[in-house]
């Protein structure tokens, strides 16, 4: 039921919805830079390094 003839109306009555927080991209100079797994803090052992295959394999 609206009460007004205003478009606005059906939005205005609809629950919001939270949005997810951005977490901020790595530091260019650091070593996390680019880095998939950046959560806003370090890792203790870079999973970058821990993905790359050896030449050898």
């Amino acid at each position: 039921m609206n009460f007004t003839n205003n478009p606005y109306e059906k939005m205005m009555k609809q629950k919001p919805r939270p949005l997810a927080p951005s977490i901020p991209k790595a530091p260019k100079d650091s070593r996390c830079s680019g880095c998939p797994y950046w959560r806003g803090i370090s890792c203790v052992s870079c999973y970058r390094e821990l993905l790359k295959t050896p030449a050898g394999r």
